[in-house]
């Protein structure tokens, strides 16, 4: 009886354990949209600030911006990607 109650108890905390994890992945998908979005939106204002320091080199608004997003998405990637 005792080895059939703690094959239950084994089975049910697997289950839990993956019902779990995947709860945790969702959360931290949403926490790393949050930060990339709010670090897109800085980089926008950082990029219209420093236009007058990139005009010489070919810079737009934009493409500054867009240099700066896909530095952000590379730094945010190594630092939170690890999996």
């Amino acid at each position: 009886m005792t080895a059939i109650a703690l094959q239950s108890l084994n089975f049910s905390t697997k289950i839990l354990n993956g019902f779990f994890n995947g709860v945790k992945k969702t959360l931290q998908g949403i926490m790393f949209g949050y930060m990339l979005a709010r670090q897109n939106q800085a980089n926008v204002y950082i990029a219209r600030q420093l236009i007058h320091e990139y005009k010489g080199v070919g810079h737009t608004v934009e493409s500054l911006e867009a240099e700066l997003n896909a530095k952000t998405l590379e730094r945010l990637k190594k630092e939170f990607c690890r999996d």
